[in-house]
């Protein structure tokens, strides 16, 4: 017995929190006298998984030395490896565990987890849809396939599913729903309204599923069912206050469609009031951030991805930034991201004291997710506009990235966010005009001082001159970029009214 095995059969020994366990001191006795199942094994090296991989580890490359056929030992030593991040091996055994059991679903997420760490989503997609094909078809196991697909933006993919599930479960909220939200995301929206108002049909008290029906087609005329439909929720009183807040909302949306203006503002107001009365903004946390802006001293070495240039788009929410992420991404050799949250999760894990090591490991961390497993591109866009926040963090991590600040009158920003339902807390600030006015000052005291010192190439576009004249624009934006002379389309529909 090695002295590794050893010292993790000692500390579980030691291991108080076991003492609950009436068949804890047989089992320790059959790990060490080798009579120990299977089943004793995992049970050990589960326990060590919690409180020291390496440990877990040494119990597990023992155990195999025995049990070389049992799927789950594998799987769990893919999890040790993986915390102690020796991700290659910890595929080689993961795949090995599903190689002997592909409907061991731990494994096949476990494994999933890893490659969107790694941000081979493709490869995700096969281990999910191979899970799909070879577990047992149930209703936790399909709802858990088709939400992690959903949750890593997979939604092409997870539409494959959905045909069986809605067969299969046609009273189901949360897949009725889910079917809606991914039929919106693909742009079949006919298919999205259906959906949407089958699961409000089944259970009305779902926010998001009252606010995306209004999304679903422009309102034309008063007796669209759907305007009835939201007039009529909004007269009930069983409903809950986040699901009242969505559907004003979404009726607020409805009317200025039909060009009720003053109804559809009454409306939004009362639908502002309420949310901000439930959610007020703290604006300590931000204000602090455009006082002291994070930017570590340390800077990550080389340029990265040889030819990759990540391209941020920041501004204010409602600024245009996704016409402009449509109109560059025409070309074959730029591809978007959309609004990825990894620099912000990064930014909660650094300060200004980041070492090298740390700065280059977080900037690989990102590029991974941007760069994917996908037909290969030169520029990347992440479109996430509040991204102005972290510029500074941009430019230790990935000195080879590219900024566009888009710009657009900030009265018609206001307006705009103030008649949309972010529903999240990095949007607490956009349900009062004095709340978009106080953000915005810091939003434009911030990025004066980014461009008073570019940390990195930063390139201002007025949204203005993108709707007016996107040729013009486009073509500006193409050489700032250095990329080659194309042709740009011909007009810009904008999404940001």
């Amino acid at each position: 017995m090695t002295t590794s095995l050893n010292a993790a059969l000692a500390r579980l020994d030691q291991d108080a929190s076991l003492g609950a366990d009436a068949g804890h001191v047989g089992r320790i006795a059959r790990l060490r006298n080798g009579s120990a199942s299977a089943e004793d094994w995992s049970a050990a090296a589960t326990h060590l998984l919690r409180i020291d991989p390496a440990m877990a580890l040494a119990v597990l490359e023992h155990a195999l030395n025995t049990h070389a056929r049992e799927a789950t030992l594998h799987y769990l030593k893919g999890n040790a490896l993986r915390m102690l991040g020796q991700a290659q091996a910890a595929e080689s055994s993961l795949r090995t565990a599903i190689a002997m059991q592909p409907a061991h679903a731990d494994a096949s997420f476990s494994l999933a987890f890893l490659l969107r760490e790694q941000g081979r989503m493709n490869a995700l997609v096969e281990v999910m849809l191979d899970l799909w094909n070879h577990a047992p078809r149930t209703l936790q196991s399909d709802q858990r396939i088709l939400f992690f697909l959903c949750e890593c933006g997979r939604y092409a993919d997870a539409a494959r599913l959905l045909p069986a599930l809605l067969a299969a479960y046609p009273d189901h909220v949360e897949i009725a729903r889910r079917a809606g939200e991914v039929a919106m995301v693909l742009g079949q929206f006919e298919d999205a309204g259906k959906h949407l108002r089958r699961a409000l049909a089944l259970n009305p008290h779902q926010p998001s599923a009252w606010l995306r029906l209004a999304h679903t087609h422009r309102f034309s005329a008063d007796d669209d069912p759907d305007l009835g439909l939201l007039r009529s929720a909004r007269a009930r009183t069983d409903l809950d206050a986040d699901a009242q807040s969505a559907i004003r909302f979404a009726l607020g949306k409805a009317l200025d469609d039909l060009q009720r203006f003053g109804e559809a503002s009454e409306v939004l107001a009362e639908a502002n009031r309420n949310w901000r009365a439930a959610r007020p903004w703290n604006p300590a946390a931000f204000l602090a951030s455009v006082e002291k802006p994070l930017r570590p001293r340390a800077v990550a070495q080389g340029k990265g991805e040889e030819g990759v240039i990540p391209l941020f788009i920041v501004g204010l929410p409602r600024a245009g930034t996704t016409l402009l992420e449509t109109l560059l991404s025409c070309d074959s050799a730029v591809r978007s991201r959309g609004e990825l949250n990894w620099i912000d999760a990064l930014a909660a894990r650094l300060d200004d004291k980041a070492d090298a090591a740390t700065v280059q490991a977080a900037g690989s961390l990102y590029l991974r997710q941007l760069i994917q497993d996908d037909a290969p591109a030169r520029v990347y866009i992440d479109k996430n506009p509040l991204n102005f926040r972290y510029l500074g963090l941009i430019a230790a991590m990935l000195p080879q990235a590219r900024v566009i600040h888009l710009k657009r009158n900030l009265c018609a920003t206001a307006l705009s966010l103030w008649s949309q339902h972010f529903a999240h807390e990095a949007m607490a600030w956009s349900y009062s005009f004095d709340d978009i006015a106080r953000f915005a000052r810091g939003y434009r005291k911030l990025m004066t001082h980014w461009l008073a010192a570019p940390p990195l190439p930063i390139f201002e576009l007025d949204y203005e001159t993108l709707v007016s004249d996107p040729d013009t624009a486009i073509a500006s934006v193409r050489g700032f970029l250095q990329l080659p002379a194309g042709s740009a389309p011909a007009n810009a529909t904008s999404t940001a009214p």
